[in-house]
This record gives C-alpha cells, structure tokens and sequence, in this order.
C-alpha cells in the first residue's frame, strides 16, 4: 500500500513546470532575480527528482530555498525529497514551512496529507486533504480526494472512503485511481455490475495490473460473461505469468474441471 501510494502521490510534483511553478510573488508582483533563479532551481530540482537523480535534486532544491527562503514550492518539493531520502522529521519542517509561507498552496497541502497519511497519522492527512480542496481554483482536487479516500482505507472506513472516491469522481469521471478504488469496493460487497462498469471505465485510462484483471475475470464470471471473463484469463496469463492471481486463476480453473468431473 504505501508503495502504491507513493508513486500516485508524487505524480502531482511533476505537473509542476516551470511557469506554474512560480512567475508571480504572492502579492502579485513581479519576481525579483532571486525569486526567478529560485524558481529554475526549483524546476530543475524535480527534473532531478523525477529522473532518480536525488544528490542533484538535493543541492537545487537547497540552493532554492537560499534564494528565496519564501517560496513554498521550494519547501514543500524539497520535503518530498527529504521524505523519499527517509528524513521524515526534516520532510516535516518544511512542509510545515511552505504552509505557514503560503497557507493557500493547496499542492503543499495535498503533499503534506500524503506524507501523514504515509505515517498513519490519518486524522491529520484528512484535514490536509479537505484544506487543499477548499480552493476552488486548485486543478487537482480530484485528486485530493482521492487521496483521501486511500487513506480512510487505513483506517479502515470504507464508507468515508467510497464518499471521497465518489467526490473525486464528480471532478474527474475518469480518475484512474478512484475508478480503480471504487471496482475493488464494489466487487468486495458482490455489486458485480458496478465493478464491471468502474474496470470499464478503468481500463479507458489506465493499465491493467495483474489484481485489475483477476477482479474483472471473477466480475464477468459472477455475471456469466465467461466471453469477456476469458479475455480477461488471457490478459493475466499472458502478462502476469508468475503473479500470485495467475496461480488463483489456474486453481480456479483446475478446480472448476474437478467439479465437473
């Protein structure tokens, strides 16, 4: 889970590009020259991030916030290379600090929700979350709860979390993750005409992985789409050949002809 959940959680530092980054102080005025090269230094600092280059994001991000002590982006993105380098308490301080610079940056916030949630602190992950909706103009809100929803998982509150799923989706019908979320909630409670529909909409935008394609043959056997549900069985073998759902799939098979023996 935490794997899973860092991987989707990082995606929004990479939307980051340099011009919606920063171009503008919060004042609305234009950058002064440290205020800019914090700026590049910042967008460098993720190129680095994302190319799993971590010393030269390291010193980027650092010699950022030199430059421009206040710009919450510099904080929040270096608290997320702080947290992936296991400095947890350092990751802290600065997300704190791009909060208390800018309380408004609702990617700090969404961030910030996901490094508590990371530490199971949930209680404090959902407040961040819901602040970082609160502003309407913020582009990822979707996301936001999506996030959410994940963490109310570790609680768990699967009602709270469906509700959250559901918001998200409200924003953006085709998040991937909360479609995704909300197939593994619908099958758990036997819906298996919903699941059919969220992995529908699922497998528009995203990959199957080898758990996607082991729920979707059991959906469409359970509703008597053996067609589909056997489009489903190849996928799995095909592509996931020695995971764990392959071997259920081969037991469900070697199964079904004990029976009908």
């Amino acid at each position: 889970m935490r794997v899973m959940m860092q991987k989707l959680f990082l995606i929004s530092i990479f939307s980051c590009i340099l011009s919606a980054c920063a171009t503008t102080s919060q004042n609305d005025e234009p950058l002064g020259q440290n205020q800019k090269a914090a700026a590049i230094n910042v967008q460098l600092g993720v190129n680095y991030l994302r190319q799993g280059e971590l010393k030269l994001a390291d010193e980027k991000l650092r010699r950022a916030i030199r430059q421009d002590p206040n710009s919450s982006t510099a904080h929040w993105v270096f608290a997320l290379l702080q947290e992936r380098l296991g400095e947890d308490d350092v990751a802290e301080k600065h997300f704190r600090k791009a909060i208390s610079v800018n309380p408004k940056d609702s990617k700090a916030r969404n961030n910030y929700g996901t490094f508590l949630c990371n530490q199971d602190r949930v209680q404090e992950a959902e407040k961040e979350f819901l602040r970082a909706v609160e502003n309407p103009l913020y582009a990822e809100a979707s996301s936001a709860y999506a996030n959410a929803g994940i963490c109310m998982l570790k609680l768990p509150d699967k009602v709270k979390a469906e509700e959250y799923f559901q918001k998200s989706l409200e924003l953006n019908a085709s998040h991937r993750t909360a479609l995704y979320q909300m197939a593994l909630l619908t099958f758990e409670r036997d819906e298996y005409t919903q699941t059919s529909y969220y992995l529908q909409r699922y497998e528009e935008v995203a990959k199957h992985n080898s758990q996607s394609l082991w729920v979707a043959y059991q959906t469409e056997t359970s509703l008597g789409n053996q067609v589909k549900a056997e489009v489903y069985a190849h996928q799995l073998k095909r592509s996931f050949p020695a995971s764990q759902e392959a071997r259920l799939l081969a037991e469900s098979y070697w199964n079904a002809q004990s029976k009908s023996q």
